[in-house]
């Protein structure tokens, strides 16, 4: 009997371990943050102040999860010492430390992870997944290390810049995407991939600990038939620029452009050089990327930008339908929206924040009204044709839609790569737009719309 209620306490103190994984996780986040307070710079009052609020959240967590241990320890000897007790036994604790004793412990701590199961979290990330998250990409001074080591063994291995690479940017739902995939399968090129999360400044370090494996594609969570895996390309630099501004550019309410520096640009071919495999080029998908572009555009002549563009209505549209989506998705999990927030993609749902580009007439409106995404189409594109136009390749999505291997063909030789095109069916939906809009803002938007497609590259 005694062994028996021994692995019942033993399975009910572990389980109550197991409910309580967040007290760890919390420990766990809170000793990663203080190292990481530890790496930072900046005035040393401010700092000690800022280590002492650390050190106190550690002290805390610790505390805690101090207490459910000894709880559960509490609960894993009650009942079988207080049965031994109860029947007179000379040493209450002498069943524990018998073979039978230990196995019964093992087995019942054992079930008691497993069993029973617990609710299931509402999140598309585990705990543990969003864990690994926010220590990453939550504490910018400890992944600022491990990227600065990286790229000094990059450069003793012999590594060395380049100056030529490829940016794929326009609006949001351009169709940038799905032309960075295609590129990438011609197998000129090398791009940051879902593999390189949540340690995108590090993806050679982190790739020597975690090698995933190209599995089954499913439906991103736009919803848009676009197909992705553990290995598919994503839009994930803009950690880094986040990274050597310290947030800068990222206001309250908008996304500002900034300056690129001669230093700034050099560490951007450095952290190119980390993604980029021997005898491949740089291949970016990144919609913030014309924050940027001018101040990349005087360090460097070479590079290529392929600009998407869309028919403003049905652009906008599409831009609002993913606002809504985003907004209901991240109110029903809000790691979504912190997951976007540290990428800084502020496209659409809670954390939108529009573009905040001189001469724009302002940013406000109703993010659920179509009049707001005209706005920002039309401020976004104005600004796009205002830029040096030196190597930048405008692609309508509709024109890719519907002749997508010769597009394909076209900016691979205008970027003179060699590559195999992939089998490309052309993409037969198209969006249609019955309600009204501001007649004022659509008749700019179509004429701004005009002037894009004077620039579109030309199929034979």
């Amino acid at each position: 009997m005694v062994y028996l209620l021994i692995g019942i306490s033993a399975h009910l103190a572990f389980w109550l371990l197991r409910s309580r994984m967040g007290v760890l996780y919390r420990l766990a986040a809170d000793g990663v943050c203080l190292v990481d307070g530890m790496l930072q710079g900046g005035d040393e009052d401010e700092q000690l102040d800022a280590l002492e609020r650390r050190t106190s959240q550690v002290l805390g967590s610790f505390l805690l999860f101090l207490t459910w241990v000894m709880l559960a320890v509490g609960v894993a000897a009650s009942l079988p010492w207080t049965w031994s007790w109860w029947r007179g036994a000379a040493d209450p604790w002498g069943a524990f430390a018998t073979w039978p004793g230990i196995l019964a412990l093992s087995v019942g701590g054992t079930l008691g992870v497993f069993y029973p199961k617990g609710r299931q979290s509402p999140s598309a990330y585990s705990p543990l997944n969003q864990l690994l998250h926010r220590l990453a990409l939550d504490n910018p001074n400890l992944h600022r290390r491990l990227h600065d080591r990286e790229v000094k063994q990059w450069r003793k291995s012999g590594g060395v810049p380049e100056k030529r690479f490829v940016i794929v940017t326009g609006l949001a739902r351009a169709g940038t995407t799905s032309l960075m995939q295609r590129l990438l399968e011609t197998g000129t090129f090398s791009s940051l991939h879902y593999g390189n999360m949540p340690f995108v400044m590090a993806p050679r370090t982190w790739g020597r600990v975690h090698k995933p494996k190209a599995t089954a594609l499913k439906e991103r969570s736009h919803g848009d038939g676009i197909m992705v895996g553990a290995t598919s390309a994503e839009a994930l630099e803009e950690p880094f620029f986040k990274m050597l501004t310290d947030g800068g550019y990222i206001g309250g309410g908008a996304l500002s452009p900034h300056e690129v520096d001669q230093e700034m640009h050099a560490a951007y071919l450095d952290y190119q050089g980390l993604v980029r495999a021997p005898g491949k080029t740089y291949l970016a998908k990144n919609n913030n990327a014309l924050l940027r572009y001018s101040g990349l555009r005087q360090h460097n002549s070479e590079f290529f930008v392929v600009m998407m563009f869309r028919a403003p209505l049905a652009h906008a549209a599409s831009l609002r339908a993913m606002q809504r989506r985003y907004v209901a998705m991240q109110q029903a999990d809000p790691f979504i929206q912190t997951y976007m927030d540290w990428l800084v993609h502020h496209e659409f749902g809670l954390g939108h924040k529009p573009f905040a580009f001189e001469g724009d007439g302002g940013q406000g409106g109703d993010p659920d009204g179509l009049d707001y995404w005209l706005d920002r189409w039309t401020a976004y594109y104005q600004h796009a044709l205002s830029v040096d136009g030196h190597r930048v390749l405008w692609v309508p999505h509709e024109t890719w839609s519907a002749r997508p291997k010769a597009v394909l063909d076209k900016v691979m030789q205008t970027v003179a790569l060699d590559g195999d095109l992939p089998e490309m069916a052309p993409h037969t939906r198209s969006r249609t737009v019955e309600e009204e809009v501001d007649p004022q803002r659509l008749a700019k938007a179509e004429t701004l719309y005009g002037r894009l497609m004077e620039r579109a590259l030309h199929l034979d």
